[in-house]
């Protein structure tokens, strides 16, 4: 569940972007798993989905270790990926982050990243393949 103020913008070539609308410190936290809101999507289910419901599934959620798809309720899910990211993921379970802080100060209006490559198990060797619906 988002912790701050933020929006969504659209990037040109890149799609929706979530952008923090407050200044944020160095190590402060902005996202953090909430049990009654976001939720677990376990391999059973996933296969049971209809192929739309897959590829939502896919894209917006975070396969950990075990194969489950962890899925962000929240505009979190917006978050794009970042060679050089203004923020990590932190307080893993089951090799998926239930809070995520920045690295770095960032500006209202700057957008939030994430390097996928640290916490994305379904994409071999940190390449990122996206299905896009």
């Amino acid at each position: 569940m988002l912790i701050i103020k933020t929006f969504l913008r659209e990037i040109p070539g890149k799609g929706i972007g979530l952008f923090a609308d407050e200044d944020l410190n160095a190590g402060q936290i902005w996202w953090v798993w909430n049990d009654e809101i976001d939720q677990v999507v376990h391999s059973d289910t996933y296969e049971s989905l209809d192929e739309a419901g897959r590829k939502f599934v896919k894209k917006y959620g975070v396969k950990s270790e075990q194969g489950e798809y962890w899925l962000y309720a929240d505009h979190a899910r917006f978050c794009n990926h970042s060679d050089n990211p203004n923020s990590e993921g932190i307080d893993p379970q089951f090799g998926v982050d239930r809070k995520i802080k920045t690295i770095q100060p960032v500006k209202a209006g700057e957008e939030l990243t994430l390097d996928y490559r640290k916490f994305i198990y379904d994409f071999p060797d940190g390449i990122l393949n996206f299905e896009v619906f």
